[in-house]
């Protein structure tokens, strides 16, 4: 199998570090991953200025790239990979994404640009932001996830949102295929000065306990103990409101 590994906290992040340590081993990689961090970045596309992008020999078929994590992916399957990869995986992740997340991150763009182009994905997230992170057993879970994914033919045109809780391997409960949980976040933004005086803000909003949670959400399967697995797909219409919208067509008043 011939993977693709890309993040959004840099190429010098001890999570894909970890991932490549795993998937080398047992796989042929390349790795395509922003030159910074670039956490949050969501699905942006760098069109101001031109990409470029450092070999990284030390890991071998590998770049550094001055762009999003969407840049990196963009980059790679239309440029500098040699051949077509079998699948992409993002992460590890510092950190969840879950929930709303998923519309933030950087680590699920970067799947989904592979998905837009036809190539399974798989995101990959510890949910802990502890100091020292120990990365290892979600990189066995990343590569066990993946493996699993190239092997399923129906699931070619899949993306796999996995969040791995912050546990010894021993510990963990087992894996539960989720939904998207609702949560939301307090926006807040703290007003600060800087030494010549200017007003900047910085944002330290907290996610807000969400009512009504299911077990059967991310959220609550991590809490528990469980590697949460979320599917994910391109189309976000919301089917529920399609048929109440259909009704306006039919009716002179929005025209």
């Amino acid at each position: 199998m011939f993977v693709l590994l890309t993040n959004d906290d840099g190429i010098s992040a001890e999570g894909i570090q970890a991932l490549v340590a795993e998937f080398s081993r047992h796989h042929e990689i390349a790795v395509a991953a922003p030159d910074r961090e670039r956490s949050a970045s969501g699905h942006a596309i760098t069109m101001d200025r031109p990409l470029r992008a450092r070999p990284v020999e030390q890991i071998g078929l590998a770049w550094a790239i001055s762009g999003t994590p969407g840049d990196c992916v963009k980059l790679a399957l239309s440029t500098l990979l040699p051949k077509r990869p079998d699948l992409i995986v993002s992460g590890v992740n510092r950190g969840p994404n879950m929930g709303i997340d998923v519309f933030y991150s950087g680590t699920v763009a970067a799947a989904l640009e592979g998905l837009l182009n036809g190539v399974p994905a798989v995101a990959v997230s510890l949910a802990s932001y502890a100091a020292d992170l120990d990365y290892a057993v979600a990189a066995r879970v990343a590569r066990s996830v993946a493996e699993r994914l190239y092997q399923k033919s129906a699931l070619s045109r899949t993306l796999l949102n996995v969040n791995v809780p912050y546990l010894p391997q021993e510990k963990i409960k087992g894996v539960r295929s989720t939904r998207l949980a609702s949560q939301h976040y307090q926006t807040a933004f703290e007003a600060r000065q800087d030494p010549r005086g200017h007003t900047y803000y910085w944002l330290v909003g907290e996610p807000l306990p969400e009512v009504g949670a299911g077990e059967d959400t991310d959220i609550a399967a991590v809490a528990n103990g469980f590697v949460s697995i979320t599917p994910l797909g391109l189309d976000l219409t919301d089917f529920d409101r399609l048929n109440e919208l259909r009704s306006w067509s039919r009716n002179t008043g929005v025209l």
